[in-house]
């Protein structure tokens, strides 16, 4: 599953903060949903939490790329 690049590309720090935020909140939600029993809905919300993160990680890779780059030039 690739991200989105239209929008992900364009606005990399802002789809990170924000697919970080969803995830976060993602795993708050997984947290309360095993507490209260239901297994099946906690998982997955804890899934949708990793993809998120998943998704959050080459935008992130794409930033330090380019900041190395132009650390070097």
């Amino acid at each position: 599953m690739q991200p989105n690049p239209a929008w992900d590309y364009r606005n990399a720090r802002r789809a990170i903060t924000i697919r970080l935020v969803v995830g976060i909140w993602l795993i708050l939600l997984t947290v309360i949903l095993l507490s209260e029993g239901y297994w099946g809905w906690a998982i997955l919300t804890g899934a949708g939490a990793v993809a998120n993160f998943g998704l959050a990680w080459p935008a992130y890779r794409r930033i330090r790329r380019n900041q190395e780059r132009h650390d070097v030039e």
